[in-house]
């Protein structure tokens, strides 16, 4: 569905007393994966391992200096047209759901920016309150919320909020950029259990970036693992136990012990 070949970043580096230093550090070393149609994909790196870059450009807003983006076979950053594809296809998930929605807008307003994409996509017309009761209803808030504001809403609710507009887009892929890593655990089991019903419910395709490897095996059917700007292992989560990568490994380890301590 969507697809990464040879993917490379750099950035023109911080040099001190050089305003027009071009020393450029690459942070994608020639990134490949798939995102097949209905998975779960999970993309797991540390701090500075490349992946909110490649977010970026698989949500189509960083150019790679070289490599392609291919959306269902459509080049993303070959022209418009790529671009439009990927657009009609892709909704994203943030991380700050206090800054994704505007604090001036009612619940009914935020949702009714993902109904009003929604209908230009296929020109349906619309009762967006009776739209937005449905949806309200289908992320597991009361219809009652659509006359609150972002702010008295919690976490939880308001990322409820923030994936109701993103389903309403008619979207069939959501990218989330560690959409539940600031919420609470229990919080984000709701959350994921949440998504994992809509999935089926609605055909979805999910990319799921964090650093969090516990949420990768509860929410996602395969999971890559970058490390310094590439790709070290991909596996599906059912296997991860017969990785023989050391990071990946190290990476299991610490997970490991830590539910060991918890218990």
């Amino acid at each position: 569905m969507l697809e990464l070949k040879d993917i490379v970043v750099s950035f023109k580096k911080e040099v001190q007393k050089k305003i027009f230093g071009t020393e450029r550090k690459t942070v994608l070393h020639g990134i490949s994966l798939a995102v097949r149609k209905g998975e779960s994909l999970g993309i797991l790196g540390e701090s500075g391992s490349g992946k909110s870059t490649t977010g970026r450009v698989l949500a189509g807003l960083l150019k790679p200096d070289s490599g392609v983006v291919l959306i269902e076979g459509e080049d993303v950053y070959a022209g418009s047209k790529g671009r439009e594809h990927l657009r009609n296809r892709l909704s994203i998930v943030f991380q700050d759901y206090t800054t994704s929605a505007n604090p001036r807008f009612t619940i009914r307003q935020v949702i009714g920016e993902g109904i009003a994409v929604g209908a230009r996509k296929t020109g349906e017309k619309i009762d967006y309150a009776e739209e937005t009761a449905r949806l309200l209803r289908l992320v597991g808030l009361d219809e009652s919320f659509a006359k609150r504001f972002p702010h008295e809403l919690s976490g939880g609710q308001l990322q409820r909020v923030c994936i109701a507009r993103a389903i309403v887009c008619r979207s069939e892929l959501i990218l989330f950029d560690e959409a539940v890593s600031s919420l609470d655990a229990h919080t984000q089991v709701q959350i994921m259990d949440l998504l994992l019903d809509l999935k089926e419910k609605l055909g979805l395709t999910y990319i799921f970036i964090t650093h969090d490897l516990t949420s990768i095996t509860y929410f996602c059917s395969r999971v890559i693992f970058l490390k310094d700007g590439s790709v070290v292992a991909d596996s599906p989560v059912s296997e991860l136990s017969k990785l023989d990568v050391p990071y990946a490994k190290e990476l299991l380890g610490a997970v490991l012990d830590f539910n060991a301590e918890s218990a």
